[in-house]
């Protein structure tokens, strides 16, 4: 596209030889030289040079979780002046492109005149990449608008999950068994890359959000919250308390308001296996969220924000300066959700501009809830004395356990009475480890 937009002949440097092998890095230099030679009396003219981090020197990584040496060994680098000879001499204009830079000598990479990192395109772009890559097969809308919302699907994954599909159905495919084909081709290339697939559409189970079904604890009203984000877009959170207390649904709540994007990252998107890794992997995600205007989320973040004072090992140190330091930098909303407040780092506890817990439902709320869910808006529901009682019995309750009930009732396919709805809702809260583990005062 640059060189058809400038008006030049676009050449592509050697990665074969006439036999069809590959050539080495030496040899891809090499061609690249002689490129540069034939094609410098052509005003025309522009080069590409593909793939350039197969003939740059790699790093040997060294073991991450054991034997931790605190940093990477480099391998030595043959020909380092000949390679910045080339670099610096270059008559004809070259692009390099690679997918990784960070194995790339600093040295080689500051004599570039300029560098453009490309990421995954916007919403609204990819929008446009999957209907035109779904243009003309038998697809629902509601299914193209799923693969949309999949942050880490390209246009080619799509592609060749279309194709594939097209192959396996013939021409008379009907939507359902056309859309099938392509999530599983999709589903076996996210687990060959090691990527998460991502749900296909909103979790049908999901309870419709309302602010008045979360029962936090904080020196500021969750609507002033909201309003101040709206108007100074720049804060850190720390949403904490058990699991299903609705802290996630808070952070969507906020990007909805504010009409961003939320940025999800978790322990398994960020973890690496090699000494440095993850703190690149940190970086990366502020990085992502600053050029997106994105809100980030950081779910269970303890597994990175762990204090300190009992670190054994050097990385688990210089992951909790990365992250502070990240935190310090991001000129957007981050929010963190723990289930283990105690164990955050001090440091981190005192970066957060709000710091929110998340505490079971209050008799009202459980009451609501179950009124909107097992009686279907019907108030009397609630008319029998033993069923109240049993209800208010429930005092670990979550929304997360009515999403969990409801999700029951619709895979099986039943409509339960509102005495079957309770009878559930007892079984997720004894499952709970503060119902287990209480022990009664007193003499049996």
């Amino acid at each position: 596209m640059l060189a058809q937009s400038s008006g030049l002949d676009l050449y592509v440097v050697e990665y074969q030889d006439r036999d069809g092998n590959a050539l080495s890095g030496r040899d891809r230099y090499r061609s690249l030289q002689i490129a540069q030679v034939f094609l410098r009396s052509s005003a025309n003219a522009v080069l590409l040079f593909d793939e350039v981090e197969d003939v740059f020197p790699r790093p040997q990584p060294v073991a991450y979780r054991e034997g931790d040496t605190g940093g990477v060994v480099t391998a030595s680098v043959n020909g380092k002046a000949w390679v910045n000879q080339v670099l610096e001499s270059n008559a004809v204009p070259t692009v390099w492109i690679t997918n990784q830079v960070d194995h790339i000598d600093p040295a080689y990479r500051r004599r570039f005149a300029y560098h453009l990192e490309l990421r995954s395109p916007p919403p609204q772009a990819r929008e446009r990449l999957v209907h035109t890559a779904l243009s003309g097969l038998p697809v629902s809308d509601t299914y193209a608008r799923g693969l949309v919302e999949r942050k880490t699907l390209t246009a080619a994954h799509i592609q060749t999950a279309a194709r594939f599909a097209q192959l396996a159905s013939g021409a008379d495919a009907l939507v359902v068994e056309f859309e099938r084909l392509m999530e599983r081709q999709l589903a076996n290339a996210a687990a060959a890359l090691g990527q998460d697939l991502g749900a296909p559409d909103a979790d049908p189970s999901a309870l419709a959000y309302d602010l008045q079904l979360l029962h936090v604890q904080s020196r500021f009203p969750l609507t002033q919250m909201v309003q101040a984000l709206q108007v100074r877009p720049r804060a850190s959170l720390c949403f904490y308390g058990p699991p299903g207390t609705g802290k996630s649904a808070l952070a969507q709540h906020i990007a909805t308001s504010l009409g961003r994007r939320l940025l999800v990252r978790r322990a398994s998107d960020l973890l690496g296996k090699y000494v440095g890794e993850t703190e690149q992997a940190l970086a990366g995600m502020f990085r992502e969220a600053q050029a997106q205007g994105a809100v980030l989320l950081m779910d269970e973040a303890d597994s990175f924000l762990q204090d300190r004072r009992g670190a054994q090992r050097n990385f688990e140190v210089s992951e909790v300066n990365e992250l502070l330091q990240g935190m310090e930098r991001f000129s957007g909303i981050f929010i963190c959700t723990t289930n283990l407040l105690e164990r955050l780092d001090a440091a981190a506890l005192r970066r957060f501009s709000f710091k929110v817990e998340f505490l079971p439902l209050t008799a009202a709320q459980r009451n609501a809830l179950f009124v909107q869910h097992a009686g279907a808006g019907d108030a009397q529901v609630l008319s029998s004395p033993e069923l109240v009682r049993r209800l208010g019995a429930l005092l670990q309750l979550t929304v997360g356990d009515f999403a969990a009930v409801s999700a029951q009732a619709q895979v099986l396919g039943v409509q339960w009475t509102a005495l079957e709805y309770l009878e559930q809702l007892e079984a997720e809260h004894r499952v709970k480890p503060e119902v287990r583990e209480h022990r009664p005062v007193g003499f049996f």
